[in-house]
């Protein structure tokens, strides 16, 4: 007969680890029907979402010996070293797509694994190690946890300096640095090391319970946050700057009609003459540079103009520029011409195509 103190720690883990399971299923296998087409750009960190909650089955040699000691060292051994490495490198995909390097990523989780394979064969009792491991492998595990704990903070550390630099107003590349997004997610792989170091250290079933039970509700909650059905898909503006944007319309001869003309012209020579708009992750900022004027005032040349935003701007000239190059070249491949437009990748190019009611660029390939 199971007493109350087993049925609730049980009842923690198993929750946990079916949580953990819907969210797998979720994050590999649902497909809001109205993204389905253009889903891994709108979502592209699923993957590695879902492989974090898979990855959480190996917390099942705790759930059939709920409270054995050497199953809760493991499985708390377990979520020290793979959940802040698994959150780092998801973090790094997602935010540093063009730095990643997806060989490095694998090496990075062989120390942990190294740890953790005669510590699970401990805990569905096929090895028995020797008398003192605890303390060799506390220390080890926190060396190697110490390794990672630095690599979340740079991580962290390197999405604020982005931040600092960048401004989703400015943005002529839909695949560019999510800054909405990365002021909410930047310390949390950094609290979670902390939380995972809170249990591992505690080594208590009942701080393993506590810490189950938060995270059930957290993973419920980042499911919804990160893969919402009835989610709206903005251009790189979020709504306040689109009010801005409306704003600027509303105001009437900011620029005098000389110092407009005389911007107009130059904006126009730099985009039709100079191609400006090749130029890969160009802002706002850099092109204001570029006519002498500041980005307010830009901004209102631009809307004057006719154009939507920044990014509609760059976007209807690199459509353009990229639909005649596939016309000249058309055995050319579709990533060099997105490169030669100044997209940073072929999906953002399509993604571009669509936003301006084109066909893709495979078709007009095949036309």
């Amino acid at each position: 007969m199971y007493d109350t103190t087993y049925i609730l720690l049980y009842t923690a883990n198993l929750a946990f680890i079916l949580t953990n399971l819907y969210g797998w299923v979720l994050k590999w296998f649902y497909r809001p029907r109205a993204y389905d087409e253009h889903f891994h750009e709108l979502f592209p960190a699923q993957h590695s979402v879902g492989l974090l909650y898979l990855l959480q089955v190996f917390e099942l040699p705790y759930l059939v010996q709920v409270g054995n000691d050497n199953a809760l060292l493991y499985v708390n051994a377990f979520a020290i070293l793979i959940f802040p490495l698994q959150m780092l490198v998801m973090c790094e995909g997602y935010f540093f797509p063009r730095i990643r390097h997806q060989h490095k990523d694998y090496w990075l989780f062989i120390p942990a694994v190294v740890v953790l394979l005669p510590l699970l064969l401990q805990a569905i009792r096929l090895i028995s190690l020797p008398e003192g491991y605890r303390s060799w492998v506390i220390g080890i595990v926190s060396l190697i946890f110490a390794f990672y704990f630095s690599l979340s903070l740079k991580m962290a550390l390197s999405i604020g300096r982005a931040i600092k630099h960048v401004n989703e107003a400015t943005y002529a590349d839909s695949d560019d640095f999510p800054t909405h997004f990365a002021r909410i997610i930047q310390w949390v792989p950094t609290a979670i090391c902390v939380l995972m170091a809170i249990n591992f250290y505690a080594d208590d079933p009942w701080v393993k319970a506590v810490r189950d039970v938060v995270f059930t509700f957290v993973n419920i909650w980042f499911c919804v946050f990160t893969l919402n059905p009835w989610r709206k898909v903005f251009t790189p503006l979020e709504e306040d700057i689109i009010e801005q944007m409306d704003q600027i319309g509303n105001v009437v001869n900011r620029l005098s009609d000389d110092r407009f003309n005389e911007l107009s012209q130059r904006l126009e020579e730099l985009l039709n003459k100079e191609r400006i708009f090749t130029e890969p992750h160009i802002t706002i900022d850099t092109l204001s540079q570029h006519l002498g004027t500041n980005g307010k005032y830009l901004s209102e040349v631009i809307h004057r103009s006719g154009y939507q935003s920044f990014y509609d701007m760059i976007c209807q000239h690199r459509v353009r520029h990229a639909i005649s190059l596939i016309n000249q070249r058309p055995c050319e491949r579709l990533h060099i011409i997105a490169e030669e437009c100044g997209f940073s990748s072929q999906a953002s190019m399509s993604k571009a195509f669509k936003s301006q009611g084109k066909d893709s660029p495979s078709k007009y390939k095949r036309s």
